[in-house]
């Protein structure tokens, strides 16, 4: 069942004075002036590569500082397009579907 710009919430947990995965490390001043700079429409794409699957639809939404876990945790409001469910179809009568199971959800691309 595919359906258009279904919504999402992230929330990336953002290491802060400590390194990230990628053995980086970003000050806390960094993080800051980064998220008070974020804009919306911003592109979701899949990570590593140039899939964009969504879009932000806001600047940050939420922004907790967890100091002494050294992380900030941001959340964002955006959306994905041509997402939706994968389903096993149970019972078609005339055309319709009357009686299907979800079996999973799934992210779209930008067509």
């Amino acid at each position: 069942m595919r359906v258009e710009n279904v919504k999402l919430k992230l929330t990336i947990p953002i290491p802060i004075n400590k390194p990230n995965a990628n053995g980086n490390v970003y000050t806390e001043e960094a993080v800051e002036n980064a998220i008070n700079n974020l804009h919306k429409n911003i592109p979701i794409k899949l990570d590593g590569y140039d899939t964009v699957i969504g879009a932000t639809t806001g600047g940050a939404h939420i922004v907790t500082w967890d100091f002494e876990n050294q992380v900030c945790n941001l959340t964002v409001d955006g959306f994905a397009f041509n997402s939706g469910v994968e389903c096993i179809i149970n019972e078609i009568q005339n055309g319709e579907i009357k009686d299907f199971r979800i079996v999973g959800v799934g992210l779209g691309k930008e067509v």
